[in-house]
């Protein structure tokens, strides 16, 4: 075997070993439970745009619209009057990303116990627990794919679920999108929410600078 051969046939593996590592170690990192600390960067205010667009939602769901789900399910009931915990069904948002959805054993740890007799939605919820299949949730607050979003980092830094879903207890007995969800709605959060004074302290101005850079939320 050449030298030049036998160098590619050492140097591809390690290529994609090292590649690996690096992989595996952003998304580790992206992933732990101290990896929100704070980084040095410049201080510069992004606005939006001053035009019209200003206002235009970027969720893909209108403000107040309504869709229809698979089953009628009241967070108003379930939050609200019998108490459950959001994070009881949406059991990720402390901990990933996304919050999830419950599956449907979660829904059927309560529901195997009630009689459905004359409860159409529960007869529907046993039905797709009889034929093993989950729920098809339609998502009402949908981002679009050039917005990063993290549950984790907003719920382990003192936000309220309320703050961006409304009162979901008090108010819905179905779920709809009640906020902006723009560009101008989430820096102003970014700029003046008390949490990042309450978990940065003296830190906390350059904190905001580091949310008001684009790459906090276009990954």
């Amino acid at each position: 075997m050449s030298k030049l051969k036998r160098t590619l046939a050492f140097a591809t593996p390690m290529a994609l070993v090292l590649g690996g590592l690096a992989t595996w170690h952003a998304s580790s990192r992206a992933d732990a439970p101290g990896s929100d600390e704070t980084f040095p960067i410049e201080s510069h205010d992004l606005l939006p745009h001053p035009g019209p667009d200003r206002h235009v939602a970027y969720g893909r769901v209108d403000p107040d619209e309504l869709l229809e789900q698979p089953i009628a399910y009241s967070h108003k009931l379930h939050a609200g009057e019998l108490q459950i915990d959001c994070q009881y069904c949406h059991s990720m948002a402390r901990r990933s990303i996304h919050a999830g959805v419950p599956p449907t054993q979660t829904c059927m740890n309560c529901h195997a116990m009630i009689d459905t007799t004359d409860r159409p939605e529960l007869v529907k919820l046993k039905e797709y627990w009889d034929k093993g299949e989950p729920i098809p949730w339609v998502k009402v607050h949908d981002l679009p794919d050039f917005v990063y979003f993290s549950h984790k980092r907003h719920v382990r830094g003192g936000l309220d679920c309320t703050e961006c879903h409304g009162d979901v207890a008090g108010t819905m007995t179905q779920a709809q999108r009640v906020k902006p969800l723009n560009m101008g709605w989430c820096l102003d959060c970014h700029k003046n929410h008390k949490a990042v004074d309450d978990n940065y302290g003296a830190q906390a101005e350059l904190r905001r600078a580091e949310l008001k850079d684009c790459y906090t939320c276009h990954k």
